[in-house]
């Protein structure tokens, strides 16, 4: 069967709102859509307008901890859209789900492919690497029970941030890597589309992986076309994979998380380990096609409402 009682976990972030959007789009094909939120934590005012917007649109507001049983009755499957720091919190989550008869989990995934050589290692992946074991000794346990990898590589409108070292306000960028070096990238609202498709896809197995790609870049092309986009000329300077690894090292003795994450993720981007190997499973969905690179890049900079919700307007921030 298909999975058509669906809860998502991080409504209100980037990626959780495109998936929101596209399931109120194709909500006649699913029998209930809804949205948790989350009691345990303060919501702002503009979430808890979303939430309200999503609402009116017939998504039900699911209220409570995301560790209570209670809260996860009546689902098919949970979609979890979550943050670096929060990933590590499924594993409670997948046990309550279950207890309360949810019987598919996608879990929050959405990037590079962790078999890729190298990967599984990475600190970037750490959680999820947790939460991959995880679910495969959930579905050894419990009869009936399985999980969706959804892999895109990245979203297209997030490789150009300062996280990775570009700054598209001063048109400079110091990134980990060498011009000619591919990533798969996929823009957000498309990957949205993907995911809500394979829903009705029902599962044959316990463990099943779809991959979508929107295209496969070099840096040299990325930086053409934004520059196109932008009117201006990028000052982009290459760095070595050694000084990222260094950086990240430091970042560990300091006790600096979010540093050596983001270190860490710049290695995996610096040695190609985002680009995701084919086959890819974009022909299963013939309705849906990727929009291209700059097609992407001009409605990411001249839609600020694009950009508050891909919570992208640090776009826009001085060089650090």
């Amino acid at each position: 069967m298909s999975l058509t009682s669906i809860l998502v976990l991080g409504p209100t972030g980037g990626f959780g709102q495109f998936v929101l959007n596209e399931l109120i789009r194709r909500k006649t094909e699913f029998k209930r859509i809804a949205a948790f939120v989350d009691r345990t934590r303060e919501h702002s005012r503009a979430k808890s307008n979303l939430l309200e917007t999503f609402a009116t649109k017939g998504v039900e507001l699911v209220k409570g901890s995301p560790t209570e049983s209670a809260v996860y009755q009546g689902f098919d499957v949970v979609i979890a859209i979550l943050g670096n720091h929060a990933i590590r919190n499924q594993l409670a989550q997948i046990d309550a789900a279950v207890a309360a008869g949810v019987r598919h989990w996608y879990p929050s995934e959405f990037g590079a492919d962790l078999t890729v050589t190298g990967n599984w290692e990475e600190r970037y992946y750490r959680d999820k690497v947790i939460t991959r074991n995880y679910l495969q000794q959930k579905a050894a346990e419990v009869e009936g029970f399985g999980y969706t990898y959804v892999i895109y590589g990245r979203f297209t409108e997030w490789a150009p941030l300062p996280y990775f070292g570009i700054y598209p306000k001063q048109g400079k960028a110091n990134i980990v890597g060498s011009p000619d070096m591919l990533q798969s990238l996929t823009p957000a609202k498309i990957a949205a589309s993907y995911l809500v498709a394979t829903l009705l896809v029902a599962p044959t197995e316990s463990e099943r992986t779809f991959k979508f790609v929107g295209g496969n870049y070099s840096w040299t092309t990325i930086f053409e076309t934004l520059g196109k986009v932008q009117g201006a000329t990028y000052d982009v300077k290459y760095r070595p994979v050694d000084e990222a690894r260094d950086k990240q090292k430091k970042a560990i003795e300091i006790g600096d998380v979010d540093l050596e994450l983001a270190c860490s993720h710049q290695v995996i981007q610096g040695t190609g380990r985002t680009l995701v190997p084919a086959p890819y499973d974009n022909d299963k969905f013939p309705d849906i096609v990727p929009t291209g690179l700059e097609t992407t890049f001009r409605k990411m900079f001249e839609d600020e409402n694009m950009r508050t919700t891909l919570g992208l307007n640090s776009l826009f921030s001085e060089v650090v």
